[in-house]
């Protein structure tokens, strides 16, 4: 109990006591009403050393209080008892803390120490553990007033201290390792730091023989100080050993060594502690030395696995690894020799338990992404095929991969997973060296795929190892390996497993070797298939054939020869387009690989001599096997790809005319990527054809209408030319841009809806793709666009507002007069579709509005935070507009905004206040819509942010709490609530008007009596720390709850016999919830129908009272009428 006090009082003097304080004060006013005895001592003692201080005239600092205690325990240590010598050096160990640096000088630091050691000498035996404590504390701050350039100086305080270090009581020795640790920290001098070193060294020997006593048994006898001690002395080891002199670390390193045995000891987890620290912190020089000894005792030690603690062999594991990364650095020869050691010690953990087997599978990994590159494989320059056993580096990985084939044919069944894992990271680091080095793990690998193809349920980690074979060695070696064959005597397959593995991992192939032994060995099981009498191995050879037809597009994945091959495989290609239906996705899919890919590259901002790796589809694998393309490379293909563009491009828009809506889609996209890299006179001249062998342009080049005859059929062909003329957008130039603008122009004015929607998602891809058209046609594009009929279909209004979504966006950015105009006419509509009686058409609107302002917010450009803000300008703009129509739907747009983007009611200062204004009108529709507003504005803000707007939202909305209809009242008591939940009830009632207080009174007792109230509801500093009241986006919605609440806060108005009109506060609060939240409303419905609950409640027991008051049936009678009133 003395001990933990004292350690209190410690603390306190830490914390208080500044080189200017008084002491004896400060202990009087913190310990002046204490009746402990300790406590009394320590002020009485203090007091004492006061009146010395005060005697002598000298100023009560901690420097004077220093030099008074020491004095005092000089003259009276003889005479003094266990209690004063507590006191005293608890005071001491207060005081020392607070005294300045440098104050104490280096003589004098050295004479309070001796004095000090000699307290400890004399009357040690009877001290308190708290009083050793504090004398330890002392001697460690005293210390560091010493010279720490003289050894001499310092060595009695830190020979004391390192004695108390293994001392056995915790407090002492803890302290005592505690201040000897920051005291090595302190050496600058290279000098004391090698007598402190040798120090530890001597202290340490002198433990030696009982050490290696201990260290045969597995556990210490704790009743035997002598045993503890050891422990303790390794204790400080850890501490310090980092700080020791090379020398010593080193001796001190064999000694440990010498107690490292490869079964487990009372001593092995220290011993690997200190080692690890050691490592951790020393320079190479230390480790070279005895680095072999180093590994082979803690190889030893790994070796045996299980049979040791499972912490202390993933600690040697982990040391092994530091070891080689040592060696690594330092001495090439000794990293080589040891090498194979390290990995086959570590590698026959992978079949430990789960946690073991996880953590080695994570040390062998990192050994191989640091320690083995094919770099370091190659003589001269190149690979080494036939000398790879002459080179001592191979050597040393032929014998690490030999351990690894050894772990396979040591399973019983599939290798678990962290074998298979090690083995992936192997192939992929030594790449294409896998061959020379890996070639019976590959064997070894297909032969277990091949006796568990019964059942792959657990096969993933063994194909997921056999695809990084794949990746590193590439299909042509592994197929040499492994090859994929028909018998064709009995139409047997052999490794045809390794084609869906090929699909997934195929990565930097060559096409010519697609074309040469892929399409060869396709056509022979074609042939096969015909020639089988049972028809159903006839399909399955067709399956396989078609298999390996579909692996075109992973040998499109960065081939090495596309400038070379292309040419040769688009003959193959054109061929498949004309014959081959089934073989039309995957060309497709093939061609966007290869121009994607090669653009990529070229849009990159990196320098022609870099490269860019690239991860597998599918696949979490990364390799440096795995192909890269420079820019030079990349340019190059572009252009072998442009060569052949327009056989192709024919080939797919003949293909596209004549195909069904699901084949359009991929085809258009691969139409898409060819024209982008295509001469646009060869897509004008393919687009031209397509229009005039549809006769929708006749001779002279001008669009025709569509006559009475065969309309459907034209409309038809129309539509789908549309798709083609929108796939053509990208890379093309002014010219096609304008013939395609003529086309949708045309088709927008002539054709149906569904034509139209066609029109409007290609007119809003040439804005997206050609800034300069929509510059140069703005005026004219939007005339075109508000000329045309708006729709409620759904599928045409998005397309629809797509292009103003573009067209907005660019006038709030240009800021011409004409076009801002023109930017009013577009949010005009865009407001009026959210007014529309059907929820599907309104949620549109409140999309595009979305994006729209997420598309200022985020743009690049300088003026994008001014675009934004007159977006909102311009909305705010129909708050003065005399149509309440308009108003309300205006209120809604800034209702979403806001509930995206709370800031912006900070951002634009006049906001909060306009909408506020509209609260003073008379029409319904706007006062709900106001009243979302509020509601969202108050949920959303933070409640630093909401005090500045409080008092015009409090004079805003409490006027309508006196009228029922609508829900007004039950909608301003929503609101109230959620300003007092957050900013408190104090702040509410002080700004209220005297004229609705009792109304807010009543709110308020509502809420302290409704069920699940809090204290905590009141204190605006808890609400900052709870979620944001409007549960934005709330994770822990089931989908049947948001489903319920879209339902609940629809974008249609409210189902209600009494009112008919699109409800105000939807087009505020409930829609915005609709498009982003549903949990909202259903969180509002319940806290307002608990409100309208708790009026109803009050009221009744109101009337109730007043009833039973009055007396008489006459009085009730007229009671319940007012209260009957008051309800309607």
């Amino acid at each position: 109990m003395e001990e933990d006090n004292n350690t209190e009082e410690e603390q306190l003097a830490d914390a208080i006591f500044t080189e200017k304080s008084d002491i004896c004060q400060g202990l009087m006013n913190r310990y002046a009403k204490s009746s402990a005895p300790q406590h009394r001592h320590l002020i009485a003692t203090a007091a004492a050393v006061r009146s010395i201080i005060t005697a002598e005239a000298l100023p009560l600092t901690p420097l004077s209080y220093f030099a008074a205690v020491v004095t005092t325990i000089v003259n009276s240590s003889e005479t003094l008892d266990t209690t004063g010598i507590a006191a005293l050096s608890t005071l001491l160990s207060m005081v020392l803390p607070a005294v300045p640096a440098q104050a104490i000088t280096h003589p004098k630091a050295v004479e309070a120490v001796s004095v000090l050691v000699e307290l400890l000498r004399s009357r040690g035996e009877g001290m308190a553990a708290s009083s050793l404590r504090a004398v330890v504390k002392c001697l460690g701050v005293l210390v560091g007033f010493c010279d720490l350039e003289d050894w001499d100086s310092v060595s009695l305080g830190f020979e004391t201290l390192l004695k108390f270090s293994v001392d056995k009581r915790p407090k002492v020795r803890k302290c005592a390792q505690a201040f000897l640790e920051r005291v090595f920290k302190s050496f600058q001098s290279t000098t004391v730091t090698k007598e402190a070193s040798k120090l530890v060294l001597s202290l340490f020997k002198s433990y030696m023989p009982l050490a290696v006593r201990l260290n045969s048994l597995k556990t210490v006898d704790g009743s035997k100080p002598e045993n503890l001690e050891i422990l303790h002395m390794l204790g400080v080891l850890k501490l310090i050993v980092p700080y020791l002199s090379v020398k010593v670390g080193l001796k001190i390193l064999l000694e440990l060594l010498k107690l490292m045995n490869a079964q487990f000891s009372a001593l092995t987890r220290h011993i690997l502690k200190i080692i690890e620290a050691l490592f951790e912190t020393s320079r190479v020089e230390v480790i070279i030395p005895e680095a072999d000894n180093i590994i082979s005792s803690l190889s030893s030690y790994v070796l045996l696995g299980e049979k040791n603690p499972a912490d202390t062999v993933i600690c040697a594991a982990t040391v092994l690894r530091g070891t080689l990364d040592k060696l690594d650095a330092g001495e090439r020869s000794a990293w080589i020799r040891n090498l194979p050691l390290v990995f086959r010690s570590v590698a026959g953990l992978l079949t430990s338990e789960a946690s073991t087997a996880s953590q080695a599978s994570t040390i062998l990994k990192e050994l191989i992404k640091h320690h083995m590159d094919q770099r370091t494989l190659l003589i001269n320059g190149s690979i080494p095929f036939q000398d790879a056993s002459e080179n001592t580096e191979s050597s040393a990985i032929k014998s690490i991969c030999a351990v690894f084939e050894n772990a396979l044919n040591t399973c019983d069944g599939i290798p678990n997973e962290h074998v298979l894992d090690v083995i992936s990271v192997l192939f992929l680091k030594l790449g294409e060296m896998s061959y020379f080095f890996m070639k019976d793990i590959v064997l070894k690998l297909a032969d277990l795929t091949s006796c568990a193809n019964g059942d792959i349920s657990d096969t993933r980690h063994l194909q997921e190892c056999i695809g990084s074979a794949v990746t590193a060695l590439g299909p042509e070696r592994i197929l040499t390996l492994l090859p994929i064959s028909l018998d064709a005597e009995n139409f047997t397959c052999s490794n045809i497993w390794l084609v869906p593995i090929l699909n997934k991992y195929v990565v930097g192939a060559s096409l010519r070797y697609f074309m040469e032994h892929i399409m060869p060995l396709a056509e022979s099981f074609k042939r096969a298939s015909h020639k089988v009498k049972k028809s159903v191995i006839g399909e399955d050879l067709q399956a396989h054939a078609h298999g390996l037809w579909g692996l075109l597009p992973v040998f499109c994945r960065y081939p090495t020869d596309t400038r070379q091959s292309f040419g040769s495989l688009t003959k193959h290609l054109i061929s498949f387009l004309k014959k081959n239906s089934f073989m039309h996705e995957s060309i497709a899919i093939s061609l966007q690989e290869l121009v994607n890919q090669n653009r990529s590259i070229l849009r990159s901002s990196e320098g022609d001599c870099e490269s860019n790796t690239y991860a597998i589809k599918d696949s979490m694998i990364q390799s440096s096997s795995v192909a890269s393309y420079s820019k030079k490379t990349a340019t190059k293909n572009i252009g072998a790809l442009a060569s052949c563009s327009m056989e192709l491009l024919q080939a797919l828009t003949d293909l596209f005319f004549g195909s069904p809506p699901e084949k359009r889609s991929y085809l258009k996209d691969a139409i898409g990527c060819l024209a982008s890299i295509s001469d646009s006179s060869i897509t004008k001249r393919i687009l031209i054809s397509s229009l005039e062998r549809l006769e929708l342009i006749n001779g002279v080049g001008e669009f025709e209408n569509v006559g009475n005859s065969s309309t459907t059929e034209k409309d038809t062909q129309r539509r789908v030319t549309m798709e083609l003329a929108s796939s053509l957008v990208e890379g093309a130039n002014e010219d096609l841009i304008d013939l395609i603008y003529k086309f949708i122009r045309h088709t927008l004015l002539t054709a149906d809806e569904e034509g139209q929607c066609k029109a409007y998602y290609a007119l809003s891809r040439v804005l997206e793709e050609h800034a300069w058209f929509c510059s140069s046609q703005f005026i004219e594009l939007v005339e075109l666009l508000l000329g045309l009929k708006s729709t409620d279909d759904i599928t045409l209004l998005k397309s629809r507002f797509a292009c103003f979504h573009i067209l907005l966006v660019h006038a709030l950015k240009m800021s011409l007069e004409e076009e801002n105009t023109k930017a009013f006419l577009i949010l005009n509509e865009i407001i009026l579709t959210l007014k529309n009686s059907k929820e599907e058409v309104r949620k549109v609107a409140y999309d595009i509005l979305l994006v729209i302002s997420s598309s200022l917010e985020n743009s690049s450009s300088l003026s994008s935070e001014g675009s934004h803000q007159k977006l909102i300008s311009m909305i705010m703009g129909y708050l003065s507009g005399s149509s309440p129509h308009i108003k309300s739907g205006a209120v809604s747009v800034l209702s979403v905004l806001v509930y995206k983007d709370a800031n912006i009611c900070t951002s634009v200062p006049d906001l909060v206040p306009s909408v506020l204004a509209l609260l003073q009108g008379k029409a319904v529709e706007v006062v709900k819509a106001v009243l979302g507003f509020v509601k969202v504005v108050v949920s959303c803000l933070q409640a630093r942010d909401l005090q500045s707007f409080l008092t015009d939202v409090l004079n805003g909305v409490l006027p309508w709490s006196s009228v029922s209809r609508n829900h007004f009242r039950s909608k301003v008591t929503v609101i109230l609530e959620i300003v007092v939940r957050k900013c408190g009830s104090a702040a509410v009632k002080l700004l209220t008007p005297e004229k609705y207080k009792g109304f807010v009174k009543t709110v308020l007792e509502n809420r302290h009596n409704s069920k699940g109230s809090s204290k905590e509801a009141d204190d605006p500093e808890k609400e900052e720390k709870r979620p944001n009241a409007s549960s934005r986006g709330s994770d822990f919605t089931s989908l049947r709850q948001q489903k319920r609440g879209h339902k609940e806060l629809g974008f249609s108005p409210r189902k209600r016999k009494r009112e008919k009109q699109p409800d105000g506060i939807g087009s505020g609060m409930k829609r915005v919830k609709k498009a982003r939240h549903s949990n909202f409303r259903n969180h509002e419905k319940q806290t307002e129908g608990q409100a309208r609950g708790s009026v109803k409640k009050n009221m009744k027991r109101s009337s109730r009272r007043e009833a039973t008051s009055r007396g008489d049936g006459e009085r009730k009678k007229m009671a319940w009428k007012k209260q009957k009133k008051i309800h309607k």
